[in-house]
């Protein structure tokens, strides 16, 4: 799987079949390109029925999955929305619909999310879930740059750049207030947009995509001067020494609590930890710890890291290292900035090299080959650019896996990696891989090697199989006792599967419901939303239940059995983290032992024990301080108060506050 932040999903809305009617083909209409990494994945087109009313259709496809959308809507003069009525199907294609009317001062709407009526008291902009509502650039123009939102909140406008693009002249909109981080859209000299544009996903209107390069060049400097103004006021670094006092330190080596215990930090390293007995020495600052517990910085294992807040979530839930697994290829970049603090942002500890058969079902980024040796090339052009490791993806044919495997291993590079289609975990491991990705690709291995991974099949067979396979069956244990031989580590990724799995229309997803107060008022609007699931047939609703309580089993079945299991996401970032370890713990495992794992384990695994994953005197300061015992409540790590990456103090309140989250 690969990401889809909160504005995309947003964005990603829908493949709709439904004619253009005879009376609309007889007006103008504006078509957009829908591109992600690079290539056209779908279109939008939009057309003006009447004055003020619009009529849209947005249809987009990712490797087999998409949104689709048919919309109808129109504004006022001033380009509030006063009716919308939306039909299509989600991400996974299941239905969604969405209707909003405003009249005489009465607003009423119904989605997925929300069913409500309210009066309202001038004018507000009704944003919607799924479908399109109004003109919000002319709105807030018409405003003074600042509208009020329906259901709630507030955005603001600023108009950051103009420039053209061939024959039109554009106006780059920041717009704050819907999402963690400012949105930028491109529109036109009327106010209307001309496109969106992203590292991963863009919408451009059709004929312009070769502009999207230049124009996304110049938003990005305007972004990256905002990302770079927060990690030079945000991070504190210290000249002198810092003393975190009686605090009860996680020693993540023996997985055991040690009270009352005094840590001094200074230079970037651990100069003293003082268990029982206080540290004297003078300090220039002073941190009470009491009732807080101390633990060596987080990894997650599985991200795709881009640009805008998640660096920042990252550094605040307690993540100070990721593992990338899969991105473009200006990775070793990004690693450079984060790492030289014009960004914050974890260190990208691993990087890996996508690789991925070419044709329409292939990944999004990375490198796409025709043939092995095509592959072998892109393993040496990774291996020269400074990447750790090699993953392998769907569309690779089963019969390329070996001789790929053997390159890399000739550049001392790892191979992990999806199931290719038509392949079995056995058959890749046997073959080379040294960890498979997602629980979803272990489960498969016992349902045959006929299944097309490249499809939605990977989701939907173990959905639909896992709850009745025997978790006890030779078949089991024969894989497990070969993961164990080949020391095969695992990447469950099980925060990517609860909501495909359990999510229900309607239904606050379970790793929500504590903490969806915190977010911006979009994100807290798709939360509710719930049903991110996979579509679900007739009969079958606790069967996927009961399936991903298959998944939790065979997790702690692999933990048992001595198997590597490395904490990642695939997700949104930091508060995933927590939920995936939250998961491991209902899963069976002993909260200090999922502590173990995500720190000291993924050191070890990682051949970095000796200076990271402990807090040891001599290693360096990276840490991360949490209100309560989460050995004790697991959710506790939620509650960050300081986390510390190579002596560098990080306040989680002030970075939570800078995307537009209420602190924990």
């Amino acid at each position: 799987m690969l990401p889809c932040n909160a504005f995309l999903r947003t964005l990603l809305l829908v493949v709709f079949n439904a004619p253009v009617c005879a009376f609309a083909q007889q007006r103008d209409t504006v078509r957009y390109s829908l591109i992600l990494t690079g290539n056209i994945k779908g279109e939008k087109k939009v057309i003006e029925t009447s004055p003020g009313t619009f009529e849209t259709w947005y249809q987009y496809n990712d490797r087999g999955r998409g949104d689709s959308l048919h919309t109808i809507y129109r504004q006022d003069k001033d380009g509030f929305a006063t009716y919308v009525h939306a039909i299509g199907k989600d991400y996974y294609k299941k239905p969604i619909s969405e209707d909003f009317e405003l009249t005489g001062g009465v607003a009423k709407w119904k989605n997925t999310a929300e069913n409500e009526t309210r009066t309202i008291a001038g004018k507000a902009f009704y944003t919607c879930l799924n479908g399109e509502s109004g003109n919000i650039i002319k709105a807030l123009k018409s405003s003074q740059n600042k509208i009020k939102l329906l259901p709630f909140g507030e955005a603001t406008l600023e108009v950051v750049l103009q420039r053209k693009a061939g024959d039109r002249q554009l106006q780059l909109c920041r717009i704050s207030g819907m999402y963690y981080t400012p949105e930028y859209i491109w529109a036109d000299d009327q106010d209307e947009t001309f496109g969106y544009l992203g590292d991963w996903f863009s919408m451009v209107r059709k004929g312009y995509e070769p502009y999207v390069k230049e124009l996304y060049a110049e938003q990005k400097k305007l972004e990256r001067q905002h990302d770079n103004q927060l990690a030079k006021e945000i991070p504190e670094k210290v000249t002198g020494d810092v003393l975190i006092r009686n605090v009860t330190l996680f020693d993540a080596e023996k997985a055991t609590l040690l009270p009352h215990t005094d840590v001094l930090i200074g230079a970037g390293k651990i100069k003293a930890v003082s268990v029982g007995k206080p540290i004297t020495a003078k300090a220039d600052r002073i941190v009470d710890g009491s009732g807080q517990t101390l633990l060596p910085g987080f990894w997650d294992m599985h991200v795709h890291m881009g640009d805008g807040p998640e660096g920042i979530m990252h550094i605040a839930a307690g993540v100070t290292h990721v593992r990338d697994m899969g991105n473009d290829t200006t990775l070793p970049d990004l690693r450079k900035e984060i790492d030289n603090g014009e960004l914050i942002g974890p260190h990208l500890e691993v990087i890996s090299g996508l690789i991925d058969g070419a044709g329409p079902m292939a990944a999004p980024t990375g490198a796409l080959i025709h043939n092995v040796e095509e592959g072998k090339q892109f393993v040496r052009m990774f291996a020269a650019k400074g990447y750790d490791q090699i993953k392998l993806y769907s569309s690779v044919k089963p019969e390329w896996v070996k001789p790929l495997i053997a390159e890399a291993k000739q550049y001392h590079m790892r191979v992990c990696g999806h199931i290719p289609a038509f392949m079995t975990a056995t058959q890749a491991i046997e073959a080379g891989y040294n960890e498979v990705t997602h629980m979803n690709m272990l489960l498969l291995n016992f349902f045959g090697d006929t299944i097309d991974t490249r499809t939605p099949q990977r989701f939907a067979i173990p959905a639909q199989r896992a709850a009745s396979l025997d978790l006890n069956s030779p078949q089991v244990k024969q894989f497990i006792a070969l993961m164990k031989a080949r020391n095969i580590a695992s990447d469950p990724t099980l925060v990517a599967f609860e909501p495909m799995l359990t999510g229900r229309e309607g239904v606050l997803e379970e790793k929500n419901k504590d903490i969806i107060t915190h977010f911006p008022s979009q994100v807290q609007r798709g939360m509710r939303a719930g049903g991110q699931g996979i579509p679900i047939p007739p009969g079958m609703d606790s069967t996927y239940i009961r399936s991903f309580d298959a998944f939790l089993k065979l997790t702690k079945l692999l933990y048992d059995n001595g198997i590597r299991i490395v904490a990642g996401t695939d997700g949104t970032a930091g508060f995933d983290y927590h939920r995936e370890l939250e998961l491991y713990v209902k899963a069976g495992i002993p909260a200090a032992k999922v502590l173990q794992l995500a720190t000291f384990g993924t050191a070890e695994y990682t051949g970095k024990s000796k200076d990271l994953g402990s807090i040891k005197v001599g290693k360096v300061a990276d840490m991360v301080l949490v209100a309560g015992d989460p050995v004790q409540h697991i959710s506790n790590v939620r509650k960050t108060k300081l986390v510390i990456k190579n002596g560098v103090i990080y306040d989680p309140a002030r970075l939570y506050r800078a995307i537009s989250v209420v602190p924990f």
